[in-house]
């Protein structure tokens, strides 16, 4: 199981250590400084204390100097490798502003998407999380190689890629590809109970039975209005099963003659025995 920040930080003596890893193992030292938050007029993570609180603490946070008593503001150069120890109360309290600082991210994943650089490196969490994406990746391949290819063309309008007309072997291609780069998004398409409602949504769109009115930039089917968006528009269509019907009517009508004709062909019990009576009285004569 994959151990947090959290954990860490209510954990063992021996466990409240946290490592700050630099991205760029090249970095020097970066001195960082608590962060100021507009929102609540005041550094993030630190207490706001009075001339009195101050008194007799061993330790406290410096902020809002300026001028000649700029440097009396509490910093701290960082630099890869550099450790926290949650059981020092000096590094306690440093680490309540620390974790919101902007040059440092609670992941090495989260840092990818951020401007950090630093993270926090707990150990086996990056193998944890890569196993699982590798995981994830072999299932999805897996639902594809086990797909019937008449349902590829399907698959991929669902993913946003219409490949109507495409040989099988070429969607296949395109879907194992997407199973390997983003396989969460081919587990939501083979495995979502709503993906019959989006295919079908995407399928009107398509037919211009569904359209996006340039007038009012609302999703209009006929004169219903389904909402302001794609997933708005699937969600009253969730939630309205009379329109559901015909739409559904008009864009899969094959199926619909197809019930019709089961229903014509199916005799009830009695009728049944009337033909069964009808038929032997003929072999009879």
């Amino acid at each position: 199981m994959e151990t947090t920040i959290e954990q860490l930080e209510n954990g063992t003596i021996s466990d409240q250590v946290i490592e700050i890893k630099a991205i760029y193992k090249t970095a020097g030292k970066h001195t960082v400084q608590p962060a100021f938050n507009p929102a609540t007029n005041w550094w993030a993570g630190v207490d706001r204390l009075t001339d009195r609180d101050k008194e007799g603490l061993p330790y406290y946070v410096t902020v809002g100097k300026t001028g000649a008593e700029s440097h009396l503001n509490t910093k701290i150069a960082l630099k890869d490798g550099f450790i926290i120890d949650l059981n020092d109360p000096v590094d306690a309290i440093n680490w309540k502003w620390l974790k919101h600082c902007p040059e440092i991210a609670m992941s090495y994943a989260q840092a990818q998407s951020s401007k950090a650089l630093f993270y926090v490196h707990i150990e086996g969490r990056e193998a944890e999380l890569t196993n699982s994406k590798t995981e994830k990746m072999f299932e999805a391949m897996r639902l594809v190689m086990e797909d019937p290819t008449t349902n590829y063309e399907n698959r991929a309008l669902l993913l946003n890629m219409d490949m109507e007309g495409e040989k099988p072997a070429v969607i296949k291609e395109f879907l194992l590809e997407k199973a390997k780069k983003d396989p969460e998004s081919i587990l939501r398409v083979y495995r979502s109970k709503s993906m019959k409602i989006n295919l079908l949504y995407l399928k009107a769109k398509k037919a211009n039975k569904i359209i996006v009115d340039s007038r009012d930039n609302v999703v209009r089917y006929g004169q219903t209005i389904l909402g302001v968006s794609d997933d708005s528009a699937i969600a009253y269509l969730l939630n309205n099963e009379d329109i559901l019907e015909l739409l559904e009517r008009e864009i899969n009508p094959e199926y619909f003659s197809t019930q019709a004709k089961k229903a014509e062909t199916k005799l009830t019990p009695i009728q049944a025995a009337q033909a069964a009576r009808a038929a032997k009285a003929e072999e009879e004569k």
